[in-house]
């Protein structure tokens, strides 16, 4: 049986790319951004040529730092959910005891 640490080591867990937002409110509002922005890409095609080149480089400027925030998202999620852990181990005994009214 391999472990949580053998899993990610040798690549078979992947969080970036095994996520999917479970909330049926952020579905929802992705579909009517897609939409937004295909309906956009269609007026500006209409429109000038060089005008969807340039927003369609701007787009992808902007999404290429998607993966970056993510990455950064997690990693600060990760920390802070080890903290508390480091926190409630190191704590917990001086805490109980108190609780009881014993000293440590």
């Amino acid at each position: 049986m391999y472990t949580l640490l053998q899993k990610l080591y040798e690549g078979n867990i992947c969080p970036a790319e095994q996520y999917q937002p479970l909330q049926e409110e952020y579905k929802k509002m992705q579909q009517e951004h897609s939409q937004h922005y295909s309906d956009f890409v269609q007026t500006l095609e209409q429109l000038d040529p060089p005008l969807d080149k340039l927003f369609m480089e701007i787009m992808d400027e902007q999404l290429s730092t998607m993966p970056l925030n993510f990455s950064s998202m997690f990693i600060d999620g990760f920390c802070l959910g080890a903290q508390m852990m480091i926190e409630i181990f190191t704590n917990h005994h001086s805490i109980h005891t108190k609780e009881n009214g014993l000293s440590n």
